[in-house]
């Protein structure tokens, strides 16, 4: 490999071109990817040792699901820690939750915005300094993702319709929901819900 790598090397000099190797550190600071690291060279170590036998049964697609569901820990415990998000993490703690993204383009904007809350309501608005006030129009209180959904009267006619269809999916569902859950399942349904399945039947 090093000799292949020096002949590579050589080539490339008569074509005038200049190679720089450089150490990448790829578990550097990243808590999962180190975990993973120590445990394999832990259990490299003991079969080395011959206190344990490596298995020579684990076939390719074995080992991709293994490598996945690694990756997979890590990532979760990154998002656990992390401190930032915190919004998103509350509708989707789960890495690898599956969402059904509305069809219309412009509906689908908004559904992200509301999930990473940096939507255009009042309330954010007047955060990020585009808004003199965070109050709805309605004057009952902050425009919110919640106020708009359940509270604001200039949206009662329409909200009925929206509860009754979340109704007819818990009703599918078989559960007893809470007010804070069917906005949960409104909004980010995780998949324990199995929302897909319920929506096409």
């Amino acid at each position: 490999m090093i000799f292949c790598t020096i002949r590579k090397s050589k080539q490339l000099s008569h074509r005038l071109c200049t190679i720089h190797l450089v150490q990448i550190p790829g578990h550097s600071a990243i808590y999962g990817n180190e975990l993973a690291d120590q445990k394999a060279k832990e259990e490299a170590k003991k079969i080395f040792e011959g206190k344990i036998t490596a298995s020579n049964l684990i076939t390719a697609n074995d080992a991709r699901i293994l490598a996945s569901e690694i990756a997979k820990k890590s990532w979760q415990t990154k998002w656990n820690e992390e401190k930032t998000g915190r919004h998103t993490y509350e509708h989707i703690p789960v890495v690898g939750t599956k969402i059904l993204w509305p069809k219309d383009r412009h509906t689908g904007i908004s559904y992200c915005r509301i999930l990473l809350n940096d939507t255009m309501l009042n309330k954010d608005s007047y955060r990020t300094g585009t808004c003199e006030s965070p109050v709805c129009e309605c004057g009952l209180e902050e425009e919110t993702v919640i106020h708009l959904f359940l509270n604001c009267n200039k949206y009662s006619h329409i909200r009925s319709d929206l509860f009754n269809t979340v109704g007819d999916v818990c009703s599918k569902l078989k559960r007893n929901f809470t007010i804070g859950d069917k906005v949960q399942l409104l909004l980010a349904p995780s998949n324990e819900y199995n929302m897909k399945k319920t929506i096409l039947n």
